[in-house]
């Protein structure tokens, strides 16, 4: 048991050390970030937000444009539930904006770009860095940065 505990730590110490990299390298402007860019730092996290299932949905939203959650539904031939759940995870990543128009439901991509940070390096270092919205495990990075710089 204290072994499985210790392992769980230095996991935690990784992912923070990370993290902090990221934090560290976008305030001494060494990551170019596209706008609207979604930073998925861990395995887990990337995988938890992103199923093989999503990914269709986020595709078909971006070439069809469904004017309604059935709509998109129907697009991936899907039962409404199922694409509904989907779609509400994905919002609360903010990857996906749902827009209330009367009485549909109008699915829209929010984020073009989406980096993966799989083997926990920092990301490659750049003269420019674009404004981006940071978001790590569904927190908003944007203000500790702010807190950083001031």
């Amino acid at each position: 048991m204290k072994r499985k505990e210790e392992l769980n730590r230095k996991k935690l110490k990784l992912k923070a050390e990370g993290i902090n990299n990221l934090i560290e390298d976008i305030v001494n402007e060494k990551i170019d970030l596209p706008n609207k860019a979604l930073i998925c730092l861990d395995i887990e996290t990337t995988l938890s937000i992103f199923t093989k299932k999503r990914l269709e949905l986020i595709d078909c939203i971006n070439n069809y444009n469904p004017k309604s959650v059935q709509q998109l539904a129907d697009l991936t031939k899907r039962m409404k539930q199922a694409v509904d759940r989907d779609l509400k995870i994905l919002e609360k990543y903010e990857v996906v904006e749902l827009i209330k128009e009367g009485r549909n439901v109008i699915p829209v991509v929010k984020r073009e770009v989406i980096l993966f940070n799989l083997k926990g390096r920092q990301l490659k270092e750049s003269s420019e860095v674009l404004v981006a919205q940071v978001y790590v495990e569904n927190k908003d990075v944007n203000k500790k940065i702010l807190e950083v710089i001031s």
